[in-house]
């Protein structure tokens, strides 16, 4: 175990300025707050935080994380209180053990809905300070390092499950890859033993058969960079076994046929001396068509930087070389932890810095827009995990989104605004539909409008969880607006009907198991209060009419689709006469007064509606048309030009019957009104290939 001397002088190495008495004083601290405490190894407990505060210093931490790290397990597993933290080590770093100890106490071993909920807090809590989410970090290392000394293999699998599923991934998105690669193949090996030997079996006969391939290989590649003015660092290795299992996977290839499982770096000075390392490297082996990736002009999420090119190399094997500087090899390897590693002007120590942490704050908004944990919990792994896509604003600002992203992902990238008031977008200068995929390099620009919202068609194809949660929000919100004004309009129908003046004070709401007024009009609206025994409790034994008196509901209050419903069967449209049916949970429901799915309907109340034509309704509205025409090569083109000269616009077609001199068209509309319909169907007669055409 490594003394408080040895401990300082660690620190000291990297930072001469460091308070040693400081870190002392929590040394000291956190041995006599833990006691007697014994690991499952059957060490002293106080052995775990030196370890983490070990491994915080090898990493080059600041001091307030390196203390963090002695005293992180101390308000979890012993007596000290947040404010004696406070008290002697300062508001900062009790911040920081606090925010470890809130991490420390999410279970993720629960009911989806619990795990997901406490996933939601674990988000919050990390964002707040990125330091805490390392130390955490650092403390599943060790955890899992140990993980052989617990005598429950139920709970050593829990553990490696939990590592792969949730800390993995994060120590990915912080960039801090030599963590994620050992806690990667050590929750591997206990998840999936036989996997592991059989990959570990396979690589060491590897080794042995090409014992001097990373040796000569590297000798070849030094040799041509010792020929060249660029002064390199060469190194090789071979790459980790769960990397190795999952390319095998996503692949669906043998081992044998992944070629890359050696990587070859080469460490320059400058970002210059990248490109023409990368070059010297191009002119002297043959390159692998697809295989150069450029993470310099274009870094990951995590800050990610180097340049990646396959080519076929010195002894005639494909060969993965990386290329980068030491700045870039820093911070390759320990992320976000690098950013503390010296106090210069080229290493960014805000912790808040967007271009290390944008992919954090879309998680945020995620989780402020969602008042579903599990969808937080789907959308926010999802987001860890995926592969990237790079595009362009049209100012040239780059954005980096999940792969499989849309347009409408990508307006939601630049701001909720942005996303919402969205009416389309050009991608490469072309008009395309929101819901097309993103391509690398892809330069587009968003086009808005202040009277545009979201649309619940958009959930079907928004993939980032920024995007999927902010189109949801709007919809629940307008969903609660529309259903309290639709629950107000049926109760002021409710009174009229009954020959009564409408007056609030006289709802009895409680009577309906409602809060308050508001609850009531809510329920009302999404048809969990029925509208007759509201009534009842306005007149007694009060019968209502199939249509009752000259009283009405207006559509023009009303936004189709969330409260309101135009009905599929009978697609209403204005200028026909209209009647609304109440559906559980749904709303309103409006349907022409002549459907003949109204019979269906007789245990409901037919409510008479309007359009209120003095109002300005310029929207389109589906309908849908039949008609018969010859079946000759050219009737198809005329009545498709037909409809579209007239302004409409076709949404569905399909040819119900044919024969060898007719076939029968059910084409779907879209048309102002009644009288727009009338024009076109006035057109579609005096064809003379249409025989018959009617509204279906």
């Amino acid at each position: 175990m490594l003394t408080s001397a040895e401990l300082i002088n660690l620190v000291l190495s990297y930072d001469k300025d460091a308070n040693t008495d400081l870190i002392k004083k929590a040394y000291v601290f956190a041995m006599e707050a833990h006691g007697s405490q014994k690991r499952a190894s059957g060490f002293p407990y106080f052995t775990h935080p030196v370890e983490v505060s070990k491994i915080l210093a090898e990493m080059r931490m600041d001091v307030p994380t390196v203390v963090t790290g002695l005293l992180h397990d101390v308000l979890e597993d012993t007596n000290t209180s947040y404010e004696e933290i406070v008290e002697i080590f300062g508001a900062e770093i009790a911040f920081l053990v606090d925010g470890v100890t809130k991490l420390s106490k999410i279970n993720f071993a629960s009911t989806t809905s619990r795990r997901a909920e406490n996933f939601k807090k674990f988000l919050v809590a990390m964002a707040q300070d990125i330091r805490v989410l390392v130390v955490k970090l650092v403390d599943r290392l060790h955890n899992i390092r140990t993980l052989h000394y617990i005598d429950s293999v139920d709970k050593q699998k829990r553990i490696a499950a939990e590592t792969l599923d949730i800390y993995a991934p994060l120590a990915e998105r912080i960039g801090m890859r030599r963590i994620k690669n050992e806690i990667e193949d050590i929750a591997f090996y206990n998840l999936h033993p036989e996997e592991y030997q059989t990959i570990a079996v396979k690589l060491e006969e590897i080794k042995k058969r090409d014992a001097d391939f990373i040796p000569n290989t590297m000798r070849e590649l030094e040799q041509l960079f010792k020929d060249s003015p660029i002064p390199a660092r060469i190194s090789g290795r071979e790459k980790e076994i769960y990397s190795i299992w999952r390319k095998m996977q996503k692949r669906n290839v043998s081992l044998n046929q992944i070629y890359d499982i050696m990587a070859f770096r080469v460490i320059v000075d400058t970002v210059e001396q990248c490109y023409e390392s990368l070059g010297l490297i191009h002119t002297n082996f043959r390159i692998m068509p697809g295989r150069f990736k450029d993470y310099i002009s274009i870094p990951k999420l995590n800050n990610y930087r180097s340049l990646h090119t396959t080519v076929v190399g010195p002894f005639n094997q494909p060969i993965e070389i990386q290329i980068r500087t030491e700045e870039m090899h820093r911070i390759a390897e320990d992320g976000v932890a690098a950013h503390w590693l010296y106090k210069s002007d080229n290493v960014s120590t805000d912790v808040n810095d967007s271009k290390n942490f944008g992919w954090l704050k879309g998680l945020l908004t995620t989780v402020k827009n969602s008042d579903n944990p599990e969808e937080v919990l789907a959308n926010s792994k999802l987001e860890m995990f995926d592969d990237e896509v790079f595009c362009f604003t049209e100012t040239g600002d780059l954005k980096t989104l999940p792969k499989g992203a849309t347009a409408i992902d990508f307006a939601y990238s630049i701001h909720t605004d942005v996303g919402d008031h969205c009416i389309g977008v050009q991608i490469n200068t072309k008009m395309v539909p929101l819901w097309t995929p993103l391509r690398n390099g892809d330069r587009i620009k968003v086009l808005t409008s202040p009277y545009q919202h979201p649309d619940s068609s958009w959930i079907n194809f928004a993939t980032t969880g920024k995007a999927r949660a902010c189109v949801k929000k709007y919809i629940h919100t307008q969903e609660k607006s529309e259903f309290l004004t639709l629950g107000r309009e049926l109760a002021k129908y409710a009174f009229k009907t009954a020959a009564l003046a409408f007056d609030e004070d006289a709802i009895q709401y409680k009577k309906f198991r409602c809060s308050s007024l508001q609850s009531f009009y809510q329920n009302f609206g999404r048809g969990l209060i029925s509208f007759v025994s509201f009534q009842k409790t306005l007149v007694d034994e009060f019968i209502l009419p199939a249509i009752a008196g000259d009283a009405e509901i207006c559509m023009i209050d009303f936004i189709p689709g969330i409260a309101v419903h135009l009905a599929e069967c009978c697609h209403p449209i204005i200028g026909d006469k209209i009647v609304g049916v109440i559906q559980k949970d749904k709303g309103l429901v409006v349907h022409s007064l002549l459907c003949p799915h109204l019979s269906e309907h007789t245990d409901r109340v037919l409510l008479k509606m309007t359009w209120n034509q003095d109002n300005d309704q310029s929207g389109s509205f589906t309908t849908v048309i039949r008609i018969l025409t010859t079946n000759d090569k050219d009737s198809f083109a005329l009545i498709t030009n037909i409809i579209s000269s007239n302004g409409a616009s076709i949404t569905n077609l399909r040819i119900e019957e044919r024969s060898m001199l007719f076939f029968t068209l059910l084409i779907e509309i879209k048309v102002t009104d009644t009288f727009h319909l009338g024009e076109i169907l006035a057109a579609l007669r005096a064809c003379s290939h249409v025989k018959s055409v009617h509204r279906d």
